[in-house]
């Protein structure tokens, strides 16, 4: 499962891969799993929103197949029984709140 993360002064965040080995989501798709690393500044700002001025170096994600992901998202087409079933999943910055950017309605 590749795990993303735009949300570059979380302390789990290494070359926008989180490498956390629990991944939490609330009902309102946002990374409760967030922890801001007090080594990291404001100089390492995501700039992958101007993905054509600089390509990111990522690390790779396959090591985190075995990740816990637990979603309470109940309304998410990914969500069964609590846990994530999507092939990867992207959390991004929005206005301050870690949002997982592959939610999709369930309807």
């Amino acid at each position: 499962m590749d795990i993303r993360c735009r949300r570059t002064l979380c302390e789990h965040n290494k070359g926008h891969t989180c490498f956390s080995g629990f991944v939490d989501v609330n009902r309102h798709a946002v990374c409760k799993s967030f922890e801001k690393d007090a080594k990291k500044n404001e100089a390492e700002l995501d700039f992958t929103k101007n993905m054509f001025e600089k390509t990111p170096e990522y690390e790779n994600s396959r090591h985190i197949k075995n990740v816990a992901l637990k979603c309470d998202a109940k309304n998410c087409l990914f969500n069964s029984d609590g846990k994530c079933r999507a092939n990867g999943i992207t959390v991004v910055d929005d206005h301050e709140k870690s949002r997982c950017a592959s939610f999709i309605q369930d309807i």
